[in-house]
């Protein structure tokens, strides 16, 4: 499995082949539901209890109502090329022609862009962005989209990874080091000065103005004035970052590609390392109300407790 959320008590797992896994019981035993497409789902958020989305490859954005029991596509590839390129064909300025080239490229290429990763500020109001600079809004629950490439700097078309809402501002990361910003709920964005020249792969709010971006090559840096300045986290392994969350008790927890978990008690400035044995691939960390954390891997979901990271095999690093 790729990514998990909580949708109220109930756990909600998404992966490879289109698989949508629930739990009841915080991640004990997991339950399949139906899921309209066999494409890669590659992120799942709720807005509340009843709302999710989940998105995917071939540009698929699923919608629940139910807290996951049930779902719906909203959104997909074909759909989503076809809006890029009427809002290019729409636009004027500098940019507009190269724009428009990449929309209609788009269109030839065929629903293979997946989207990434997705954020809703509501019931209403979100955000999915993806591969090759794919940015799509919906003002209405997603029963519309329209492009927001347009409104990103992003002339490269780089992959975006990651958005996260922090103190009113909304932050977009992604390849070669990108980071965006914008204070005007993704009306607009600025770029700015990036951290890192890898790819980041995510970023954990620690703080009312503060966060960790992390990604490549186990490189991770913190912000404590909304992206203003950057600070490098000590660096003790080289494998590449790949999840992350804050814990209610304000613990950072990060996971790497090697079935590593990462915990830090002092907003990253040391980290606490635990190998967790042939889990593989770790790739999504969600806190669960039991006081124990679940963790999406390469072989499905395990069950973390947090004391376990104080067992005699990890390691202060």
């Amino acid at each position: 499995m790729l990514s998990l959320a909580q949708a109220g008590e109930r756990l909600v797992a998404v992966g490879e082949r289109g698989f949508i896994l629930i739990s009841e019981d915080h991640g004990a035993t997991w339950q399949q539901v139906d899921s309209p497409v066999s494409v890669t789902l590659t992120r799942v958020r709720f807005a509340t209890a009843s709302d999710g989305w989940a998105v995917g490859h071939a540009g698929v954005v699923l919608h629940s109502g139910d807290g996951g029991r049930t779902w719906s596509r909203q959104l997909d590839g074909v759909q989503a090329a076809q809006l890029a390129l009427g809002a290019a064909q729409a636009e004027s300025g500098e940019d507009a022609e190269d724009r428009l080239a990449e929309a209609q490229r788009l269109v030839d290429d065929g629903p293979d862009k997946p989207f990434l990763n997705l954020h809703f500020f509501d019931a209403q109001r979100g955000i999915v962005v993806g591969a090759y600079g794919l940015a799509f809004a919906t003002d209405d629950g997603g029963k519309s989209w329209k492009s927001i490439s347009a409104r990103l700097d992003n002339p490269s078309a780089l992959h975006l990874y990651d958005i996260l809402e922090l103190d009113g501002s909304l932050f977009i990361a992604g390849e070669q080091g990108l980071m965006l910003r914008s204070s005007d709920g993704g009306a607009s964005f600025q770029t700015l000065e990036s951290p890192a020249s890898g790819t980041l792969f995510g970023m954990v709010a620690t703080g009312p103005s503060s966060l960790v971006a992390y990604g490549l090559r186990g490189k991770a840096y913190r912000t404590e004035d909304l992206g203003a300045t950057w600070q490098p986290l000590p660096n003790h392994q080289s494998a590449t970052l790949t999840a992350g969350t804050r814990l209610s008790s304000g613990e950072l927890v990060l996971a790497d590609e090697t079935g590593t978990i990462l915990l830090s008690r002092d907003d990253g400035r040391t980290f606490q390392m635990l190998p967790i044995p042939e889990s593989g691939f770790l790739s999504g960390i969600s806190e669960l109300p039991d006081g124990q954390f679940a963790v999406s891997t390469t072989h499905g979901v395990i069950r973390i407790a947090n004391r376990d990271l104080n067992r005699s095999t990890a390691r202060e690093q």
